[in-house]
């Protein structure tokens, strides 16, 4: 449960982040100021900066979480169990958490704020390079390659693209959850057999 105190702190911390995303899906992340986001969570600027050390951390405040877990689901899998099963399984839960706690309303219009942000989507790459450095080092580990081995880094720039495909090609996917498994499938069954050129091409549907 925590101390009194650590509660305490993450109720702030919350009440922070759920001022700053009624503002800026209200009126654009761009256009909302730290200053502004302060004033209506009733704290000062500064504390603000204590618990997201950017504007575009408001936005993105799950991050450290997804990060932990993403590295912890492929450190901790038990024996037998590939590392893209066990980023399936992590991913899966956390598109379950999305889907119960936001409708997909809600989802469409964090992905429209996004889209129309160069600083969100500027932060998100850098989102995904710490996910992709740090399962790389797990997956190096894990199987014994040496640093800067080409495997590990491709295996983990590939597990965590299907995480960005969740969010990014949810509308067209019929959600998060099957936007992700359709890119794990993709990545189980090979890329050896995946868009082999035809002539002519094929229609586009």
């Amino acid at each position: 449960m925590g101390t009194l105190r650590e509660r305490s702190k993450q109720y702030v911390r919350r009440q922070i982040a759920e001022t700053a995303l009624g503002l800026f899906l209200a009126q654009g992340f761009d256009k909302v100021t730290v200053a502004q986001v302060a004033a209506a969570a009733g704290v000062a600027e500064k504390t603000v900066y204590n618990y997201f050390p950017t504007k575009a951390h408001l936005v993105f405040d799950a991050d450290p979480a997804v990060l932990d877990g993403l590295v912890a689901a492929v450190t901790d899998r038990p024996q037998g169990q590939s590392a893209l099963a066990a980023v399936r399984g992590f991913l899966s839960s956390v598109a379950d958490r999305m889907g119960d706690v936001h409708s997909a309303e809600a989802r469409a219009a964090f992905r429209r704020m996004v889209a129309d942000s160069p600083a969100l989507q500027a932060h998100q790459r850098q989102m995904a390079a710490g996910y992709e450095r740090a399962l790389t080092a797990v997956l190096a580990e894990q199987t014994g390659m040496p640093a800067g081995a080409p495997e590990p880094f491709t295996a983990a720039v590939a597990l965590v693209g299907a995480l960005r495909a969740g969010f990014d090609a949810a509308q067209a996917s019929g959600g998060v959850g099957q936007a992700i498994n359709r890119a794990l499938d993709l990545l189980e069954a090979g890329l050896a057999d995946y868009a082999v050129a035809t002539n002519p091409p094929p229609a586009r549907p």
